[in-house]
């Protein structure tokens, strides 16, 4: 690992913006898979949606508990909502997803689900009950083309050695790295080792397990499975709170979606993530500013950075 990080700043973004041809349409821009929410924890779901259709990202499914479809997509109609279908016989409300009879025990049903989409962000909100669904759904993960692992999925990553071994064999077996989005108390359940601040370790972590690592903080660094290290040294304390950490998911697995790669899509969603919090405290305030406004600053962040004009074929 490089014993210096590259200091992210919006020069080295700006080198980084996604293609977007005035030619296109929704299916050229991505379509991302989210598995996220639960009762009681709706907002993740919501957080991430929202922040992954802010980036430019053509399609958005969200995969979750039939209780939350109505006010997600009440609140997110720009998302397609499909519900996990858990009833022992056919229901028509689960049109868009594979009926099973039951989903936590057969793993294969998710990975139909997954063959047109171009990323999936698996996580947000997801509580430990889910474990069984949860593990089942990342096993299967292997048919999508890039994958985010964050909060619930990461805390069932740190205890279940078959999800580990899925998400630590995609570089091996030819597939994208995975990207792991940890804060540095479920990086320390995910690898028990380290020892906060200890740079060099989580490097040496990305590297041998072949991900990119966006270990989460209040100044976040950036590991990817060759080497580099990168570091948003601008911190915020506006950001700490619950559900920003959802809304860089999102905004990460909707770059990822338009097809930037897993070290490009990791560092700009950092960095955007971090100006749009610049942005919003400057209007509100770091004390009142919340995680929901700030994908409301990433059209003067796209604009800042020279990316609204995007990269032209």
């Amino acid at each position: 690992m490089e014993n210096t990080p590259i200091i992210l700043d919006n020069e080295l973004i700006m080198t980084k913006c996604p293609l977007r041809p005035d030619s296109g349409h929704k299916g050229t821009f991505g379509r991302l898979l989210l598995y996220a929410g639960s009762v009681g924890m709706g907002g993740a779901a919501y957080m991430s949606a929202y922040s992954a259709l802010r980036s430019g990202v053509g399609l958005v499914y969200i995969l979750t508990e039939r209780e939350l479809i109505t006010p997600l997509m009440t609140m997110c109609p720009e998302a397609l909502g499909m519900a996990i279908p858990e009833k022992t016989e056919e229901d028509p409300s689960c049109k868009l997803v594979p009926y099973r009879s039951s989903v936590d025990k057969d793993p294969q049903w998710f990975s139909g689900m997954l063959k047109d989409k171009d990323a999936c962000l698996i996580g947000p909100g997801i509580p430990p009950s889910r474990k069984d669904l949860t593990k089942n759904i990342v096993v299967a993960s292997g048919e999508a083309g890039h994958l985010v692992l964050d909060a619930g999925a990461l805390t069932l990553l740190a205890l279940d050695q078959s999800v580990r071994d899925a998400v630590f064999s995609r570089v091996k077996e030819g597939r994208t790295p995975a990207v792991l989005t940890p804060h540095i108390g479920e990086f320390s359940r995910i690898c028990p080792a380290w020892r906060e601040n200890d740079m060099t370790a989580a490097g040496a972590f990305a590297e041998e397990k072949g991900v990119v690592l966006v270990l989460k903080s209040n100044q976040t660094n950036i590991f990817t499975p060759d080497g580099k290290w990168y570091s948003n040294q601008e911190g915020n304390s506006g950001l700490a709170k619950g559900g920003s950490g959802d809304v860089l998911a999102g905004l990460l697995a909707g770059l990822l979606a338009q097809g930037m790669p897993e070290a490009d899509a990791a560092i700009c969603a950092v960095r955007i993530h971090s100006l749009a919090g610049e942005l919003c405290a400057r209007e509100h305030g770091k004390r009142a500013m919340l995680p929901t406004m700030l994908g409301d600053y990433y059209g003067t962040c796209f604009k800042m950075l020279n990316w609204e004009e995007g990269m032209q074929l």
